[in-house]
């Protein structure tokens, strides 16, 4: 296929049961069959669910999503856990947008008035998330919206660990 080769699904699965699965494999499944004990919101433990569904049978676009999914979520909900960091987020919408005059208040305020990006740099313009978690969200973003939207690229799998392992270790379980 596209001048290689690609192992039929039996085969592969012979192969995977005499000579085990990549290393990494075992590391990203991991990572994420610990985190449900970690993730306070249901949503954000559905959003897990499905990732870990999607990463175990290759569907590496769908787990992009899904882990993007959970981890937004992580940082909507961890925002609005703390008053003082919220209002530090709130005065720095007018900051980072002038002409945008809202408050955030609820978890519905983000998805309505709020685009993923837009929170991200009003978030690091608050200085309630550090430059370098920022650019993990802003790079793991775009890597989602490639993922997410149709297009000839091809994703896999070391592309789904990089942007799982990312997000959980410096959004998910760093944000508490």
């Amino acid at each position: 296929k596209g001048g290689g080769f690609k192992l039929e699904h039996r085969v592969r699965t012979a192969l995977d049961a005499k000579y085990g699965i990549h290393h990494s494999v075992v590391q990203v499944s991991k990572l994420l069959s610990d985190l449900p004990g970690k993730v306070p919101d249901i949503s954000e433990k559905n959003f897990l669910t499905e990732a870990m569904k999607c990463y175990r049978i290759e569907a590496y676009r769908a787990a992009i999503v899904m882990v993007w999914n959970l981890s937004y979520s992580h940082l909507l909900y961890w925002l609005l856990a703390d008053a003082a960091r919220l209002q530090k987020f709130n005065s720095a919408i007018s900051v980072r947008y002038p002409k945008k005059t809202l408050s955030v208040s609820k978890y519905e305020d983000f998805l309505e008035d709020l685009k993923e990006r837009e929170v991200i740099e009003i978030c690091n313009t608050a200085s309630v998330i550090s430059k370098e978690a920022a650019k993990v969200l802003l790079e793991k973003l775009n890597k989602r919206n490639t993922a997410a939207h149709p297009n000839s690229i091809v994703i896999v799998q070391s592309q789904a660990d990089d942007v799982i392992t990312d997000l959980v270790n410096n959004v998910v379980l760093a944000l508490v």
